[in-house]
């Protein structure tokens, strides 16, 4: 699977790229121990960096906890839909991008997580996150006012 060459050299991963990497991984995983470091190898010098990114993005976010990230995530979403102005939302989103990126990031999980069908395609891994979510924000609604 040839790598896709770099458009723009300050983009890390192009949309062509990512669909390629995303190939490439699963093609690497299935390979024999001895034929990875050949695979790796013969990669071109943007799809090395890219490689690398992805390496350094899952780290970064090994350690999260998702139901906190959707919690954030979904917080932000309901800030956004206050803003009634299109050109205000475009602002204010563009304005969290340079000062808050995690904020952006979370908010577009969430949207992602949340917004996805619930049938058989799915990916299990996804239902049951969306499902524990959904668990944990009626466990932390307040108690009924029925007694």
């Amino acid at each position: 699977m040839a790598a896709p060459q770099a458009d723009d050299p300050g983009q890390v991963l192009s949309a062509e790229t990512e669909d390629w990497l995303l190939g490439f991984l699963e093609e690497f995983a299935s390979m024999p121990e001895a034929e990875r470091d050949a695979a790796i190898a013969a990669l071109s010098p943007e799809a090395r960096t890219a490689l690398v990114a992805l390496a350094e993005a899952r780290a970064a976010t090994a350690g999260t906890d998702l139901l906190e990230a959707l919690d954030a995530g979904q917080s932000g979403l309901d800030r956004l839909h206050e803003v009634a102005d299109p050109a205000d939302l475009l602002a204010v989103i563009n304005l969290a991008i340079r000062e808050q990126p995690a904020l952006v990031v979370e908010a577009l999980f969430a949207a992602v997580v949340l917004h996805r069908r619930w049938d058989q395609q799915e990916p299990t891994t996804m239902l049951a996150l969306r499902e524990r979510w959904h668990w944990h924000v009626y466990e932390h609604l307040p108690a009924s006012e029925e007694s």
